[in-house]
């Protein structure tokens, strides 16, 4: 079956000490500790043929090609170039967050800027198979983003003030028809959004208070959102017809196609594992769900620390993961609540240091938010 035939699904025996995993179509990838990359699954577009080197901090899995992203925030672009989904634009630096969709790229960079690139950005690939709906046109003025996500066919932006942007295949809604099902029309009343994922035709969020909303194509269920979870989720995650949370105790709770009778897209991807436990990290593939198990539940962390005192000049040092976006604000008081933003920086899965870019003698509060 799709679900595993090209062994998407089987854990090499010998990765050890993974930080994070991604999924694709038929592949999938885990980033280690040491900063290299493993792959499995198909490699027919040399999708998991990652350059080989230890400074990687992040990755993505679309169709059938592949995102790295390294330590000194430049892209590896790997896999099919049908689209130009490897094509990344050059001088393309300061990246601290990748995404694939489909067939389309995302890129976040530090200024709080998306690039995109695949599907709608070559003229040589427009129109080729019907899949191009300008999800790789990042909105005109698009700021403030402190994350990104790649559907089938469409695109997902997260801004600093808990908004969410989004383009694409979906602006209109047409019932089950798999491609404008709504997945781009965010829903009345979301806000203070924390996460965001997308699916095939749908698209999930996490509220602050721990509130998933999903919105878009249902037709396995997948906007369906388990009535159980209100709170306690500490992260989502989107595949081709199902979608992931992970609670703070570190249960892994899938919803969405799986379990059904369509042989194209039903491969038990919505089922956990009994007695599935101590999971940190989660991601969904096409036809596949993966989970990182760690020694105990998942560190739970706010999207805005406590601010503390501080002076101009020094050093903040933060715990993050591999995968986050962070980011240093600083404030010369707490009564006015005007915040400066520095700029975004991506987790190392190690401590960061985020340096205040003003020196003088004044005092001043800090706080360091994480998306």
């Amino acid at each position: 079956m799709l679900g595993n035939n090209y062994g998407q699904s089987v854990i090499p025996a010998t990765l050890t000490n993974a930080v994070m995993v991604g999924a694709g179509r038929w592949h999938s990838v885990a980033l280690t500790a040491k900063g290299t990359l493993t792959g499995w699954g198909s490699n027919a577009y040399n999708e998991i043929s990652f350059p080989a080197g230890s400074n990687y901090m992040s990755l993505a899995c679309g169709w059938w090609h592949s995102l790295a992203l390294r330590t000194n925030g430049t892209v590896t672009a790997i896999g099919d170039d049908t689209y130009g989904q490897i094509d990344a634009p050059t001088n393309l630096n300061s990246v601290v967050a990748v995404a694939c969709g489909w067939y389309h790229c995302l890129a976040l960079k530090s200024d709080g800027t998306v690039v995109s690139w695949g599907t709608d950005t070559n003229p040589a690939h427009f129109g080729k198979d019907n899949v191009s709906y300008g999800q790789s046109v990042v909105p005109a003025g698009l700021s403030n983003v402190v994350a990104i996500a790649g559907g089938g066919w469409h695109s997902l932006a997260l801004k600093s003030d808990g908004t969410v942007v989004a383009w694409g295949a979906g602006k209109t809604f047409v019932p089950s028809d798999g491609v404008d099902d709504g997945q781009s029309i965010i829903p009345n009343g979301l806000s203070n959004v924390v996460a965001i994922a997308a699916g095939a035709a749908d698209s999930v969020a996490m509220e602050s208070n721990g509130r998933i909303v999903a919105w878009g194509d249902n037709t396995y269920g997948q906007t369906n959102v388990p009535a159980t979870l209100t709170n306690g989720v500490i992260a989502i995650a989107a595949g081709g017809w199902h979608n992931l949370a992970l609670r703070t105790n570190g249960i892994v709770v899938a919803w969405g196609a799986g379990t059904g009778t369509d042989p194209y897209v039903d491969f038990h991807q919505n089922i956990v594992p009994t007695g599935l436990t101590n999971v940190i990290q989660i991601a969904a593939g096409i036809y596949n769900s993966l989970a990182l198990v760690g020694s105990g539940p998942p560190r739970l962390e706010a999207p805005l620390t406590i601010s503390n005192l501080g002076t101009n000049g020094f050093a903040i040092y933060c715990p993050t993961r591999n995968g986050r976006v962070y980011r240093l604000d600083y404030s010369n008081a707490l009564t006015n609540q005007v915040w400066t933003a520095g700029l975004l920086q991506g987790g190392l899965g190690g401590t960061n240091q985020f340096n205040d870019p003003v020196h003088s003698a004044d005092s001043r509060f800090y706080r360091v938010s994480q998306w």
